[in-house]
């Protein structure tokens, strides 16, 4: 992997990851323009995970046999026009379809990407390369949704959209110029596109977890901002608690790559998946503090950032040819937990009270911990 392909990758993911969470830095914006309430104009990030998660599977398998070079050409110049149709937009129904289309696409990029990681890398440094790559998509927290976020402010939200339309004809430019046409997309013997699993049932606990601990993380983390609030914290601090848990995530990913890497996945996700839960425990004892709150939201954020590359060192190992549809699984589990765990934590604080959507986070996080001690994990040797 060359520096530039490895930073054409990152940008890839930056602007997916960016345009899947902007909307909520200019909610209010987008719902006095287009007349819509702040609830419909919400269930934009919901639309964009389900559809992520449903179309991925059924474009990796029906491109699978196409040069990912130019399924990756393709896939971005639909997502520019998805992004343009919302930019353009002059009402709800417009704006979904651009939603809808972009989503899609950005499914196929995403995989096709994470897939190409795994192929262009040195076996003794894909967790490393992949926790790198996916780096982007904690930078669009930190980064990219904060300037789309001060764009809208400034000069409008169909600019952000602008913004991401102008990054996704860069990336596009990028990828022409710095990925190879052919690609062998395996590192076994086969020179194919075709896919073979060696064990079902640990793929299928590989994206259970991903499942679970996305659902976990998503129920607390959509009150992130009330959560903080509680504690007698004002809007600035809140501000402050954003940027730390943005950083977390950028070292979490790389952190997770290293140490799968280093010793083997299943030991990190056996080392992750048990902080988290013991994190989640404590947290609600933290919120009226500082110093040991930020700390929390840290570790909290470093550690659930840093389970995905592990799982998709898991998942390469049961892989033997093309990984782009097993990648596509992962990330539909991944957003599937992302919706269902949203609308989870929405009934809790409705029904229950705020504070529970963290007991509730450490349960399911616990249901996850169980199935990572029944994973057959491959020891890696100490480097």
């Amino acid at each position: 992997m060359t520096i530039m392909r490895t930073l054409t990758f990152m940008l890839s993911i930056f602007i997916v990851g960016m345009v899947e969470m902007v909307v909520a830095g200019i909610m209010n914006l987008m719902s006095t323009d287009l007349n819509i309430s702040e609830a419909w104009i919400g269930q934009l990030v919901t639309i964009y995970a389900f559809t992520f998660a449903i179309t991925g599977p059924i474009l990796v398998k029906l491109t699978e046999k196409y040069s990912p070079k130019y399924v990756l050409l393709y896939s971005i110049a639909f997502f520019v026009l998805g992004n343009l149709m919302i930019a353009l937009s002059p009402n709800f129904t417009i704006l979904i379809i651009g939603r809808i289309l972009s989503s899609a696409a950005a499914a196929l990029i995403v995989v096709k990407i994470l897939a190409i990681t795994v192929v262009l890398a040195k076996p003794e440094n894909r967790g490393k390369m992949l926790g790198l790559v996916y780096t982007g998509f904690s930078a669009a927290n930190v980064f990219g949704v904060p300037i789309g976020t001060l764009i809208g402010d400034l000069i409008g939200w169909r600019y952000t959209f602008g913004l991401i339309i102008v990054a996704g004809l860069l990336a596009g430019l990028l990828l022409t110029l710095y990925l190879p046409t052919h690609l062998k997309m395996t590192y076994a013997t086969e020179n194919t596109y075709s896919t073979r699993i060696r064990s079902k049932l640990e793929v299928s606990k590989l994206l259970s977890v991903t499942f679970i601990i996305l659902t976990a993380n998503s129920v607390a983390y959509i009150y992130i901002n009330p959560l903080i609030l509680s504690g007698g914290h004002d809007i600035k601090f809140v501000s402050l608690a954003l940027l730390i848990i943005g950083v977390a995530g950028m070292c979490g990913t790389s952190l997770g790559g290293f140490f799968t890497d280093k010793f083997s996945f299943k030991t990190w996700l056996t080392v992750s998946g048990s902080a988290f839960v013991v994190v989640m425990l404590l947290l609600n004892a933290l919120w009226q503090t500082t110093i040991l709150l930020l700390i929390g939201l840290f570790v909290w954020h470093i550690i659930q950032w840093s389970t995905n590359p592990a799982v998709q060192s898991g998942l390469i190992d049961q892989v033997e040819g093309d990984h782009s549809q097993v990648m596509s699984w992962n990330m539909s589990a991944l957003n599937a937990g992302i919706g269902f765990g949203s609308m989870l934590g929405g009934l809790i604080v409705s029904h229950i009270h705020l504070h529970a959507t963290i007991y509730f986070a450490a349960g399911i996080g616990l249901i996850g911990f169980i199935i990572i001690l029944s994973l057959k994990g491959k020891q890696a040797t100490m480097q």
